[in-house]
């Protein structure tokens, strides 16, 4: 018995009596040491390529973790059992989502995974303190999405369960992009450069439910790039570092509500940008490493409104 309290008593030591636990002085200093390097803005890496936040989640605000990522609520105030960044830090070591990764860093203690269940169920109060800013959230309790929040979902019944579990046979992630939606992302986080153009085929029977495909570092060709052309519902797609051609590219004009595109590392050029200025909705464009000239970076970019292009 003396073994289970002295955690406890450690643990009480480091709050005094009737205090809160500070996000500032207390939480954020795990988060930083711990979590941070894998959940933060897009960056290149030392070979200079873009590394996205792993599952969508950024944890270096305090809007961007009420957001959630990829898999949902990251935070849910009030609540640690269905705070995903709480429970991931319970996983066994050899566990493939455990937080951190065994290669990322050591696990927190009980006195750290301790503190941030309490601030969570405190409310998850980060008080002053804000962190990197992200106007499309706020550092609030989140309340459940309604439609009005999803309209892409308007339309789409759920992905066939038979289709999904073969899909996640070939050693995709398929996870739900907002809660009680049955609206997808799809990714390899392993097994990445075994991907070819059959796999991505695969993903046709849940092509009208898919809305995010990270296919970077796979082998697909441009006949892949003809299989998601026909996924109507797309909005975020990763090509980086890719096989994919100026032919292929062509293919995505078809997505008319494509808002994301990462064509870092891959045999596109100017040409590849005359498909893409049908695309009204787009906004964010990576080019880095393409044979884009930078005229016509600058044109694609002036040619839709509030497009950003990346091309360092």
């Amino acid at each position: 018995m003396k073994r289970l309290l002295l955690p406890i008593l450690v643990l009480s030591a480091t709050l005094p009596a009737g205090a809160a636990v500070n996000f500032r002085t207390q939480v954020w200093p795990i988060l930083a040491k711990s979590c941070v390097d894998c959940h933060r803005a897009p960056h290149k890496d030392s070979a200079g390529k873009i590394v996205e936040p792993k599952g969508r989640l950024r944890l270096d605000g305090a809007s961007l973790i009420m957001k959630g990522g990829s898999e949902g609520d990251a935070v849910v105030s009030g609540d640690p059992d269905k705070s995903s960044v709480y429970q991931r830090i319970l996983l066994p070591p050899d566990h493939e989502d455990v937080m951190p990764p065994k290669d990322k860093g050591k696990l927190l203690t009980f006195d750290e995974s301790e503190l941030l269940k309490q601030w969570i169920i405190e409310g998850a109060n980060f008080g002053d303190w804000k962190g990197a800013e992200d106007a499309s959230a706020s550092a609030t309790a989140k309340k459940a999405p309604t439609k009005a929040a999803d309209p892409m979902s308007s339309g789409a019944g759920p992905a066939p369960a038979a289709a999904l579990e073969a899909v996640r046979k070939l050693g995709a992630r398929v996870s739900t992009v907002v809660t009680d939606s049955p609206l997808v992302r799809v990714e390899w986080v392993s097994g990445a450069s075994a991907v070819t153009d059959k796999e991505v085929a695969a993903l046709i029977p849940i092509g009208g439910n898919i809305t995010e495909l990270d296919l970077s570092d796979t082998k697909i060709t441009d006949e892949a790039l003809a299989t998601i052309a026909k996924f109507p519902r797309l909005v975020w797609l990763n090509l980086n570092n890719t096989a994919v051609t100026d032919a292929g590219v062509a293919h995505l004009k078809s997505l008319t509500n494509l808002s994301y595109l990462n064509l870092h590392s891959t045999n596109v050029s100017d040409t590849a940008l005359t498909s893409l200025t049908p695309l009204r909705k787009l906004r964010q464009v990576y080019l880095w490493k393409t044979r884009v000239t930078d005229g016509a970076a600058t044109k694609f970019a002036k040619s839709i409104p509030d497009l950003r292009v990346t091309m360092e």
